[in-house]
């Protein structure tokens, strides 16, 4: 178990803070970057860089855009670069960004947006649709003897949409930088299309953290994630967060890995086997009397329990809390 050091207050469990990112007086991203180094830093610590990644792919403070100049000193906090936009920003669909220096690099896909009506598609599209074996570079697909591997067609197309773009990223910084770590990750949405474009590179100096990570394909799927032993994956799961458990455990849908650290009410962290609660009781207070109108003043409404448990800061503080 690993126990919080530190005692950084949560933001109000309110739908603003579910649907929202902080405001900017309320949050600093890579606050603690000088005195706590990604390269030198344990799987917590590097869990706690890429949280501050996956929520500064949103790319606002609060429901505003955040400008560019904001996002880029943001990033050199970390000591980071942005050297790609991945997806169009002004416009909805898949967006996220690949962050740079001389050591590491990071690759952040942006999370369902409630006013994102591409993302919410996307996520209903539950449909598990063929995910091909790809060649060691991540391009051309293989068809290979077994059982096929099936993955979320929403989540595989709002992947594919930018695709090119995410190939040439890890191409370039490669070609530079043959043994730097790459760090996966992305919060709900985001963590199951970084989870599913790490799935397509043989690269043994990829690493993936997801963060309220929804499931994304059958055991097959889950295999072939987990068959590279060079790579590490980890799954943070805060409390009962609701979005781990859809869409709901089948024959077509598990969790990679099975395990998670998770945490508890107290902020401690602990690996878990993924049972800690059955999917039906995890789901039941979300869809009681709960409905969502975003014309609200959404900092005055309380989120349900179990929908509160899979914002975004709460990922990045509890991670924090514990470095």
């Amino acid at each position: 178990m690993r126990q919080p050091i530190r005692n950084t207050p949560l933001l109000p469990g309110s739908l603003k803070n579910l649907f929202f990112p902080p405001e900017k007086e309320e949050y600093t991203y890579f606050a603690r970057a000088t005195d706590c180094p990604f390269a030198s830093g344990d799987s917590v610590l590097k869990g706690a860089w890429a949280a501050d990644a996956s929520m500064l792919a949103y790319a606002r403070y609060g429901a505003k855009p955040m400008s560019a100049a904001d996002f880029r000193e943001n990033l050199a906090r970390g000591g980071l670069r942005c050297l790609n936009q991945i997806g169009d920003w002004n416009a909805h669909g898949t967006q996220g960004y690949f962050a740079a220096n001389d050591r590491f690099a990071i690759l952040a896909f942006r999370g369902t947006e409630a006013d994102d009506p591409v993302d919410v598609m996307d996520d209903a599209d539950l449909v598990p649709v063929l995910e091909p074996d790809h060649c060691p570079d991540g391009t051309t697909p293989r068809f290979v003897l077994g059982m096929p591997a099936l993955v979320h067609q929403g989540f595989k197309r709002a992947l594919d949409r930018v695709w090119d773009d995410v190939r040439k990223c890890i191409a370039d910084y490669r070609q530079s930088h043959p043994e730097a770590e790459i760090c996966f990750t992305g919060h709900s949405l985001g963590a199951a299309l970084a989870l599913l474009a790490s799935s397509r590179f043989a690269d043994g100096n990829i690493s993936l953290y997801t963060y309220g990570c929804p499931r994304t394909g059958n055991q097959e799927f889950c295999d072939r994630v987990l068959a590279d032993p060079r790579k590490t994956t980890f799954r943070f799961v805060n409390l009962n967060d609701s979005v781990a458990h859809v869409p709901l455990e089948s024959a077509l849908y598990r969790h990679a890995p099975q395990n998670c650290w998770r945490f508890d009410e107290n902020g401690n962290l602990s690996e878990d086997n993924g049972s800690f609660r059955g999917d039906i009781a995890a789901l039941a207070t979300v869809f009681t009397r709960f409905s969502v109108d975003l014309s609200l003043d959404l900092a005055k409404v309380p989120a349900p329990p179990g929908l509160v448990d899979h914002s975004p800061a709460r990922y990045c503080i509890r991670l924090w809390n514990c470095v």
